[in-house]
């Protein structure tokens, strides 16, 4: 149960995020308007004020439904562990799909113009004894020169998203990795916010655990806001944190 435990914990951070509650293959693809909530005539903000954009563990604990949530890494840089790079070499991952994958992720980010990411990764523990996945989100604040290059990567975002919408693949299992069925749901942009829903199933000797993610973007100001959240039913929590964050970032 362990090592399928964490084979699961990995393949849920490589895949995916968010909106319209969990991943329905059924669906279709949804795009209303893609007006962020930039504020241009504001100046942009400084790399200091990213510290002060997170939620703090109370805040956490509270869209969770948890207690006791910590941060048990630091993001200072966009992160490598898309499941291109996570799942087996024999196994190719849909190109469509990179844009939707874990929050953050440095191909995304690649020659977008960003100058300073700042985010954390916090986690959950569950009761003793409990079969499901501790709850986790990562919340990440990614720099932008001006706020039109911010909102520039999220139009770009909103653009290509919708190519990984209501898919579903097989990664086969081999020697110790179990098979891992992943779903993306329907992609939708309402009020200035990107999102979409993913589940990763990991199945092994008869034995099966499933997660659900939900992913949300959008920008304010110079700011990217990038977040996603993990748990039994992830809900629309993801999207409701990047708007915390957003409002942080009104304020500023």
């Amino acid at each position: 149960m362990r090592q399928l435990t964490a084979a699961l914990a990995v393949a849920a951070a490589g895949i995916l995020v968010t909106a319209c509650g969990g991943g329905n293959g059924g669906s279709t693809a949804s795009s209303s308007t893609t007006t962020t909530t930039t504020t241009p005539s504001k100046p942009p903000l400084a790399q200091a004020a990213l510290a002060n954009l997170l939620l703090a563990p109370a805040d956490i604990d509270s869209a969770l439904g948890v207690t006791g949530s910590k941060s048990d890494r630091p993001i200072d840089a966009p992160q490598n562990d898309s499941p291109a790079n996570v799942f087996p070499k024999t196994y190719k991952f849909p190109d469509e799909c990179m844009y939707v994958t874990g929050a953050a992720e440095a191909p995304v980010y690649a020659g977008s113009g960003y100058t300073a990411v700042h985010g954390e990764h916090d986690v959950a523990s569950l009761p003793p004894g409990s079969n499901e996945p501790d709850p986790d989100m990562t919340q990440v604040v990614v720099l932008f020169p001006s706020a039109a290059q911010a909102t520039a990567f999220f139009t770009t975002s909103t653009q290509r998203w919708p190519a990984c919408a209501n898919r579903q693949d097989t990664v086969p299992g081999e020697a110790d990795n179990p098979e891992i069925q992943w779903k993306v749901g329907p992609v939708s942009t309402a009020d200035g916010v990107l999102s979409t829903t993913t589940t990763v199933t990991a199945s092994k000797n008869g034995t099966t655990m499933s997660q659900s993610c939900q992913r949300a973007l959008t920008a304010r100001n110079n700011v990217v806001i990038d977040v996603e959240v993990c748990r039994k039913d992830p809900g629309n929590v993801a999207v409701s944190i990047a708007n915390q964050i957003g409002g942080k970032v009104d304020k500023q």
